[in-house]
């Protein structure tokens, strides 16, 4: 599936990921993906979303703030009842 953010197009798709929990290319890159591990379930699949779609709308971002910042949106939307749906 394509994701829009900050109006440059990434594919987003579950992979099978040996060392990262999600991967992001640059936003200069052709052909640009975002990559999240398959194997994640419940709210650390929503946190490494968020992380890798931070790392799309802010590529200079520090991963430190990357991870402070993906880590407590997923815990809120997590305590506030959100839940993520199967994709077909």
């Amino acid at each position: 599936m394509l994701v829009t953010v900050c109006k440059k197009r990434w594919r987003f798709r579950y992979a099978s990921l040996r060392v990262n929990r999600g991967e992001c290319d640059a936003p200069n890159v052709t052909g640009k993906e975002i990559r999240v591990s398959s194997a994640l379930k419940d709210c650390e699949q929503l946190e490494v979303i968020l992380h890798e779609l931070m790392h799309a709308a802010d590529w200079r971002a520090s991963e430190e703030h990357i991870e402070e910042v993906a880590d407590d949106i997923a815990r809120a939307l997590w305590r506030i009842g959100y839940r993520i749906r199967e994709v077909n």
